[in-house]
């Protein structure tokens, strides 16, 4: 191992009266795309540190659905897929049961995801609950972690990056050789590098409701629904089950109302389907930035959705995770031999982006086409 990759564990230094904790790289962002990041540089000896403002297990706005190249990345990147704990009462979704239903013709198939580079995926993706599936993938990196502790500022120092975290409400200053944003799509690093990203990137929005129900109606068992209706919201609405929920998603550009489209959702599913709800669980949202990926800039590199790193119809784990093991890859190659760690991954990447190219001609997301 060359001498400029160290045992994992931290160093300190002073800088004036403050004393600063160094790390190789640190990570914002303990998605799959940062925690993936993390378990190969971790895996290579490398002194890496993950934060993330959350406290584990949190919930996420997702489907919550493992497709199938996500499938064959968790084999390849950690060795195996997650444990029982992580699925829910019905474990598997086969990719036929996933269905739009047009009201003329009924219900036909909907894809969601396609083959890569020639490679067919698994066709029976794993229905998990989102929250315990990050948990138990940012302790498999084995990686150091902080949860509770944002970024709000970085910049370059005379050797190397300089972070301003926040931990509990304590402001305290990192440094590091390389910063990985894997911060999800309204990404803190993102907004350093490129303020203007957030400003003008058309955005969707999608807000997603876990409802207790009595009936599932004539939604047909097992089956994920898909709807496109430009009066409920501006992209795909859908349901499926997960455990004693259903789980209903809409989403709109910024001057729509997504509760009102919630709340005209569930009275279309009972009005045509004789869905029965009760309560509701819990209600969450998230925004989606339909923006070109950029991989980064100098020592600090994007991966996931912070990067724009999505795939066909909204899909994004599976590019996180590829996505974020190719940005360790570059940064690990780059500690070792020297070089460009950005330029190593704008090359490692470049099948990444191709594949988004190929999911964009496909796309069937929009209900209605971004404002102007």
């Amino acid at each position: 191992m060359s001498a400029r990759v160290r045992a994992a564990g931290m160093a300190t230094f002073n800088e004036g009266r403050i004393c600063v904790e160094k790390h190789q790289v640190i990570i914002a962002g303990a998605g799959p795309a940062g925690a993936t990041c993390a378990k190969a540089l971790h895996d290579r000896g490398i002194d890496v540190l993950v934060i993330d403002r959350a406290r584990f297990p949190r919930h996420k706005t997702c489907s919550g659905v493992l497709f199938g190249q996500t499938q064959v990345l968790l084999r390849s990147y950690f060795g195996s897929l997650p444990p029982a704990s992580v699925y829910c009462t019905e474990p598997e979704i086969k990719a036929s049961a996933i269905r739009e239903w047009k009201p003329d013709a009924g219900y036909c198939r909907y894809v969601w995801e396609i083959d890569k580079d020639g490679q067919a995926f698994p066709d029976v993706y794993h229905n998990i609950r989102r929250a315990d599936f990050d948990h138990w993938l940012i302790a498999q990196s084995g990686a150091q972690f902080r949860e509770g502790c944002s970024l709000s500022a970085a910049h370059s120092g005379p050797d190397g990056l300089r972070i301003t975290v926040r931990d509990g409400g304590r402001e305290s200053r990192l440094a590091c050789d390389y910063l990985i944003g894997a911060d999800g799509g309204n990404s803190t690093v993102r907004k350093i590098l490129d303020p203007r990203w957030a400003v003008d990137s058309p955005t969707v929005l999608a807000y997603q409701t876990y409802n207790y129900f009595q009936s599932a109606g004539d939604l047909p068992a097992g089956q994920w629904a898909v709807f496109f209706k430009p009066e409920i919201g501006d992209i795909l609405c859908c349901v499926h089950q997960k455990d004693d929920t259903l789980v209903l998603c809409v989403g709109g550009f910024k001057r729509r109302s997504l509760k009102k489209s919630m709340q005209a959702f569930r009275e279309f599913l009972t009005r045509a389907f004789g869905v029965i709800f009760s309560d509701q669980k819990r209600d969450e949202g998230c925004l989606i930035r339909m923006a070109p990926p950029n991989p980064g800039r100098d020592r600090v590199l994007l991966a996931g959705e912070a990067g724009g790193f999505i795939y066909l119809n909204g899909e994004g784990i599976s590019a996180a995770m590829d996505s974020g093991h190719r940005a360790a890859m570059s940064v690990a190659e780059a500690l070792q031999s020297g070089g460009s760690a950005l330029n190593r991954y704008q090359a490692g990447s470049a099948d990444i982006v191709a594949h988004m190219q190929t999911c964009m001609q496909q796309l069937h997301f929009l209900s209605a086409g971004p404002p102007a």
